[in-house]
Parts: C-alpha cells; sequence; structure tokens
C-alpha cells in the first residue's frame, strides 16, 4: 500500500516507511543516539528526494532529543553556561548549513553530494566501531586514562569558569564546537550527538554526569533552529512524512528497551557496526553505478 507525500510528491509503500522509522528507534534506543545520521541515508535509498530526506530528518531528530533534553532537565543535568555558548555556534553554523543546503541543491548535485558526506562519515563510524570491538574481545583495558588531553584549543583566549562542569577553557572552545555541529545539522539533517559527545568528553573534558543532558539540549535547540530555517528558507519538510518517522521511531525506541538487557553488548556493537557499513557501501553503489535511464544529445 503506497501513501503520497505531498511535499516530496511522491507515492512510497507505507510498510517501507514504517520498518525504516521501526530501525531507525529501535537503533536509537540500543545505542543512546539520535537516529540522524542513519535516518537521512535510509530515506534517500528509499527513494525520497535528498533536500527533503535532510528536513524531514531535522524534525524527527527534534523530536526524539527534545523527550530526552526534558528527563535531564527535570534531573537538573544541564550545564546551561556551557549550553549558551555551543548553541551561539550552532546558530551561525546552522544558519550556514542551511543556505550551504540551498545553494548545492541548486546545481542538480546534491544528491551526490550527500552520498559522498553520508558514505564517509557512516564509515569512519563504522570502522571505529568495530576497531573498539575488536579491541575489547583481543582484551580487558588496564589501568586508567586521561578522558582528554590539553591541546591548542585550551591555549585560546577569553576563558572562564564553567562551574557546572567544573572546567576553566575559553569561550571559543565550546562555540567552535557548536559551530560544526550547527553546519552539520543544517545541511544533512544530522544531529551530531554521535561526535558532539566524544567531544565534549575528551575536548572539552567535561565530566559524564552532564555532558548527555547538555547535549540534548544543544540538539534540540539547534535541531528546532535549523526546523525553522529548512521551512523558510529550502521549504523541504514533508510533515506526513515526519509523523509516520516519529510514531514509528518511537515505538522502536519502546521495543529497543524492553530487549536490551538479553542482548550481549558485545554482539550488539559488531552487528550495529557491520550494518552501518552495509548502509554505507549501498550509498557508495548509487554514486557510482550506471543509471538505468541513459540519455544521449546529439550534435547536429
Amino acid at each position: 500500500m503506497n501513501i503520497y507525500l505531498p511535499i516530496a510528491e511522491i507515492s512510497i509503500n507505507i510498510y517501507l516507511l514504517l520498518t525504516l522509522g521501526l530501525s531507525i528507534g529501535f537503533l536509537s534506543g540500543l545505542f543512546g543516539i539520535g537516529g540522524g545520521f542513519i535516518a537521512s541515508p535510509l530515506l534517500i535509498l528509499a527513494g525520497v528526494p535528498a533536500t527533503i530526506a535532510v528536513g524531514t530528518t531535522t524534525i524527527q531528530v527534534f523530536a526524539s532529543s527534545s523527550t530526552g533534553a526534558i528527563n535531564h532537565l527535570q534531573k537538573k543535568n544541564v550545564d546551561f553556561q556551557m549550553v549558551g555558548f555551543l548553541i551561539l555556534g550552532g546558530f551561525a553554523g546552522t544558519v550556514i548549513g542551511v543556505y550551504s543546503l540551498k545553494a548545492i541543491n541548486a546545481t542538480g548535485l546534491i544528491e551526490n553530494y550527500l552520498y559522498i558526506f553520508y558514505a564517509t562519515i557512516l564509515s569512519l563510524t563504522a570502522l571505529f566501531i568495530l576497531y573498539e570491538a575488536a579491541k575489547e574481545n583481543v582484551k580487558k583495558r588496564k589501568g586508567k586514562f586521561k578522558l582528554h588531553a590539553h591541546s591548542w584549543i585550551h591555549g585560546l583566549p577569553l576563558k572562564i569558569k564553567f562551574r557546572k562542569s567544573k572546567l576553566y577553557i575559553s569561550i571559543f572552545a565550546p562555540v567552535i564546537i557548536g559551530f560544526f555541529i550547527g553546519l552539520l545539522t543544517g545541511f544533512t539533517g544530522i544531529g551530531g550527538g554521535f561526535i558532539l559527545v566524544p567531544c565534549m568528553i575528551y575536548i572539552l573534558g567535561m565530566t559524564t554526569v552532564s555532558v548527555i543532558g547538555t547535549s540534548l539540549f544543544n540538539i534540540t535547540v539547534v535541531s528546532l533552529i535549523s526546523v525553522i530555517l529548512q521551512v523558510l528558507v529550502n521549504k523541504n519538510l514533508d510533515f506526513v512524512l515526519a509523523i509516520i518517522l516519529i510514531v514509528s521511531s518511537s515505538l522502536g525506541a519502546a521495543l529497543a528497551s524492553r530487549l536490551i538487557e538479553k542482548i550481549k553488548i558485545d554482539t550488539l556493537k559488531e552487528a550495529f557496526g557491520f550494518l552501518i557499513l552495509i548502509i554505507s557501501s549501498l550509498l557508495i553503489y548509487e554514486l557510482l553505478r550506471t543509471p538505468i535511464y541513459l540519455q544521449t544529445i546529439d550534435i547536429l
């Protein structure tokens, strides 16, 4: 049974969309990720136009991250001082990302750019997950290690105290990181939590107590800004598709919460890594394969 998506202007199998939504929600529930970096490429592979996939994924990321952000707000696990600077950089990055999407879409090559970007980031993510899983299988980690090391970012000027996170760093550090996360959100629809969390821990040196809540709150605000800009600038949000994804992904996340204790984490990591690698391979194949319908132009 097909359903018509008014903004995407296509008909697509409703069961395919429900399966995608359930899968995205299930993976999000198992690994605590927003799911945006999987949702966009899967929608494109399913036949949804690239810009529509980006815009619709953004609203799905907002819906999923806001639920977690509210929970952490109630537990007072959000560093508002830190998130303020993250959002400041994120706003600028989102604006540039959204207008970059519009400019590249005008060239007619947006799918090629997104295929290359998604294939690259998914491949790197998959390889990292598989590497970590293999390392854990070989031997257990011995001793303690530093969560972060001082780098050039800690030498930046205008340092202030972030009391909640117990840090004394430059305001430019979270602004720069926030900018790149915003750029990622505006251009691809990815919330960027799987990049932001490691940056906050290993680069900024935040404690894990407040890092998740701060990350979710930042992603919620930045993705909301992106949603508004995508509607005004690119007009690429299909709300029919968004509702299907939000409802089905919520069911998938609920299912994951019931099964997570019954699945071995090591096996789960390896399976997830291979799954992402398969998705990346499909994107590369779609990018390189010969089109089904070839057109030739004869010059008289």
